[in-house]
């Protein structure tokens, strides 16, 4: 079992154990496993589903109360699972360029496999910005709470004294496409260099093609089949701080 969260130190990463051992709760799964597109992700033999850290409140210092008690209603983010890549490499140490602010998004799904998959099924009218549109700010937290994870399990352990906590400290956001709600979206964040205890994530919000079923793949068996589109992409630049001793 992973350990309590009042044993551990604010801010920090999760523990090992929450972000290994494998999660096979019909609450966190059954949403899921009714979408075709995030079925066939959960049927992936390259990933495993784990429990979202920040969808854990922390009551001891109010920790991920926005991610665990705002957005986790049923007329914001009622649902949500992350999926984990099985065999992880570590990153380059050399830090990417970064990309220039004119230069165009690609509309298509990397083809380098994430870290970190989240998937999200989005409510109305929680999450509205413009009608049946997610607000700009919810699409930016996805972002950001897939990246924290993908941050994590690339995070080293300390022994046993507690790793340094973790902070964005520069998020780039490029919204490409309107975000529809009510939907699913999938957050595919990667870590792509660490030099130390300083990270660069690559992130990228996707969604299938719009139907008459609002985008929720309840329409047939040829679901999975759906063009895919990246509707906002992203890179951030994460740091850790030095251990606790």
């Amino acid at each position: 079992m992973a350990e309590k969260d009042q044993d551990h130190p604010p801010s920090a990463p999760p523990p090992t154990s929450y972000m290994s051992e494998p999660t096979s709760d019909p609450a966190l799964l059954d949403p899921f496993r009714a979408i075709a597109w995030s079925n066939s992700l959960l049927n992936s033999p390259d990933y495993y589903p784990i429990r979202t850290w920040s969808r854990l409140f922390k009551p001891h210092t109010g920790e991920d109360g926005f991610f665990a008690s705002t957005l986790a209603t049923s007329s914001t983010i009622p649902h949500c699972l992350t999926l984990r890549r099985r065999n992880l490499l570590p990153p380059p140490q050399e830090p990417p360029v970064w990309p220039s602010p004119t230069a165009t998004p690609s509309s298509a799904p990397s083809p380098i496999p994430p870290d970190i998959i989240m998937m999200v099924d989005l409510a109305t009218p929680g999450v509205s910005g413009h009608p049946s549109t997610a607000h700009g700010g919810v699409v930016a937290t996805l972002i950001d709470e897939a990246m924290s994870l993908a941050v994590a399990i690339h995070a080293p352990s300390s022994g046993d004294h507690p790793r340094g906590a973790i902070y964005t400290a520069q998020l780039d956001v490029r919204y490409k496409k309107p975000l529809r709600v009510p939907g699913l979206v999938v957050i595919r964040a990667k870590v792509v260099a660490r030099v130390g205890r300083k990270y660069w994530v690559r992130a990228q919000a996707v969604q299938e093609e719009s139907d008459e079923n609002n985008g929720r793949g309840l329409g047939g068996p040829l679901e999975w089949a759906k063009k895919k589109t990246v509707v906002t992409d992203a890179m951030a630049f994460w740091i850790q701080t030095a251990p606790s001793l």
